[in-house]
């Protein structure tokens, strides 16, 4: 550890919050503007919500760092984006990304969205409406973590649900200098490639019974033109194009009883691409019930799909193409 013993570290932390009224336990709410020092810089079994001020609007974030969390190392991030009109306790909760960052010792985050959304593109948020600047947000919510605690920048990875999932690869196409891998859920990029994206690897997971956000194509959120384009192969597609993969069709299919993986595994700076098509589940992916939507019913370990797929890519080494 740099600075100082645990107990010392403690002491500086319970100041800082006394100080600064930014910071909560899970039990307590969060309302001032976040601090300019970091919170610590290597404490282990921190769970605290933090918020600033970003575009005139109070924005929070929950961060989660495991007692697992190895001290000595700089370790992995993974953000976790919650769904419209979920909150970011919602979200994990239903994800449980919590326990994937027990196991592994990674730093999890889940940022709340406005009005519990987010403005990924064309499709039904609040946040949308309203033009945020939620990708900005998000990386600054990025180096905020990675200021206050020792986070490897290689390895920051993505994931969300709906909304969030949206906005992930949203985030993967305008920021694919910070992000080393993303694997989200039931949603898809609703943005043309911007011209500085260089290729990252991809995953989407997506049930065939979705009854919000189509299998087959966005046409629920029609009269809007650009739905018709969108759908689970469609995005597979286009990010296997934006990722100069080789071949027109997968190259790799991994069957199994409760799903299926498509990938393109030939993609320029050692990425992939790659489509979860689970066959039992809805809108909700994951294997606990949220609210209409029943999720796999415990038939699939969704987020462990996820994470197995983000933590084999690092920035840092890039197989030889």
């Amino acid at each position: 550890m740099r600075d100082g013993t645990v107990a010392s570290l403690f002491s500086l932390m319970l100041l800082a919050m006394a100080m600064s009224g930014c910071i909560s336990s899970d039990d307590d709410s969060s309302n001032g503007d976040v601090n300019e020092d970091p919170v610590d810089e290597d404490f282990q079994g921190l769970d605290y919500v933090e918020c600033m001020i970003h575009e005139d609007l109070e924005r929070c974030w929950n961060v989660l760092v495991p007692s697992t969390v190895n001290l000595s190392q700089q370790v992995p991030m993974i953000i976790d984006l919650h769904g419209n009109t979920l909150t970011m306790e919602n979200q994990r909760a239903l994800s449980e990304f919590d326990e994937i960052a027990e196991e592994n010792g990674v730093i999890a985050v889940w940022p709340q969205g406005f009005d519990n959304s987010w403005n990924s593109g064309y499709c039904c948020s609040s946040a949308g409406e309203l033009q945020l600047n939620d990708t900005g947000l998000i990386v600054e919510i990025v180096n905020k973590v990675v200021m206050n605690h020792s986070v490897d920048e290689n390895r920051i990875y993505l994931t969300g649900w709906s909304n969030g999932c949206s906005l992930s690869q949203k985030l993967a196409n305008e920021h694919s200098d910070i992000f080393a891998a993303i694997a989200c859920m039931s949603y898809y990029l609703l943005d043309d490639p911007v011209p500085y994206y260089t290729p990252i690897p991809i995953m989407e997971i997506h049930g065939l019974l979705d009854q919000i956000i189509l299998y087959s194509n966005d046409a629920i959120h029609l009269p809007n033109l650009e739905a018709q384009e969108h759908g689970a192969i469609q995005n597979l597609l286009q990010w296997a194009d934006m990722n100069g993969c080789s071949g027109s069709v997968p190259d790799s299919n991994q069957p199994s009883v409760f799903y299926s993986v498509q990938s393109f595994t030939d993609c320029n700076n050692g990425s992939e691409v790659a489509l979860v098509t689970l066959y039992g589940a809805d809108h909700n992916p994951y294997e606990e019930s949220y609210d209409i939507f029943t999720g796999n019913g415990g038939t699939v370990d969704t987020n462990g799909i996820a994470w197995d797929f983000v933590s084999q890519f690092s920035k840092e080494v890039q197989p030889e193409e």
